[in-house]
């Protein structure tokens, strides 16, 4: 029997310090939560990857369910939903420490522009609203200001509430596409055992089995159409 959702490598094809010992802990995790035992450590990893953004995009539609979504809610929520879109990128780059979270940032963001981030330029204009277009650092700059910066984020004056909406379809193809990636390119596998992630606990890979398995109907569901659930207009 052959997992069927297994990525393309079980260990990384070079050399990361430490493997050995981190690649037992997603196999001891994958057992505690009673997963497939024919899946390889990269590929609890990847799951791990994908149940932590899933349950943050979770956190976003709780957020903007509130009754004063825009004078509470709001900002927060758009930090949060940047956390995920950097621990995809983090994921990309192989970050392997905790430094240089802002190039995972910005490299998540290209991500859901192009799966050639190379070819995507910090200015390329990645959403357009009915207010303006939206460039990679300037998002940047607005998961800044959300998140720790409104005292000093002299670039940001305002809150534009279509963001979020145009951001959950981005964020299902991208996931999408890295999900299929892991399955076939060994560069991004190897860039996903290098991040820095810690198996820490076994919810996340437990949830991700859980949207994987086929539903009441016999139909098994695409990251795309998993993650499409998230509607997020206000």
């Amino acid at each position: 029997m052959i997992a069927p959702i297994n990525v393309k490598i079980k260990d990384p094809t070079v050399n990361i310090v430490g493997w050995q010992i981190e690649s037992e802990k997603w196999l001891n995790l994958n057992r505690e939560i009673g997963g497939n035992p024919w899946f390889y450590p990269l590929t609890v990893k990847g799951a791990y990857v994908l149940g932590i953004i899933h349950a943050i995009c979770q956190s976003v539609s709780h957020l903007l369910s509130h009754v004063n979504v825009k004078n509470i809610t709001y900002i927060p929520a758009f930090g949060i939903f940047s956390s995920g879109v950097e621990l995809l990128g983090r994921c990309i780059n192989g970050n392997p420490d905790l430094r240089g979270t802002v190039k995972d940032l910005r490299n998540g963001y290209k991500w859901l522009a192009s799966s050639e981030i190379n070819n995507i330029s910090d200015n390329f204009q990645l959403i357009e609203t009915q207010i303006k277009n939206y460039s990679i650092t300037q998002l940047a700059s607005l998961r800044h200001f959300a998140a720790h910066g409104q005292a000093t984020a002299s670039d940001v004056d305002f809150i534009d509430y279509e963001i979020l909406g145009m951001m959950s379809s981005l964020l299902a193809d991208g996931l999408d596409r890295y999900w299929e990636e892991l399955k076939t390119n060994e560069k991004r596998c190897n860039a996903l055992a290098k991040s820095n992630i810690l198996p820490l606990r076994g919810w996340p890979v437990k949830k991700s089995w859980l949207l994987f398995e086929a539903d009441k109907f016999g139909k098994y569901h695409s990251v795309k159409s998993i993650f499409t659930r998230f509607q997020w207009t206000i």
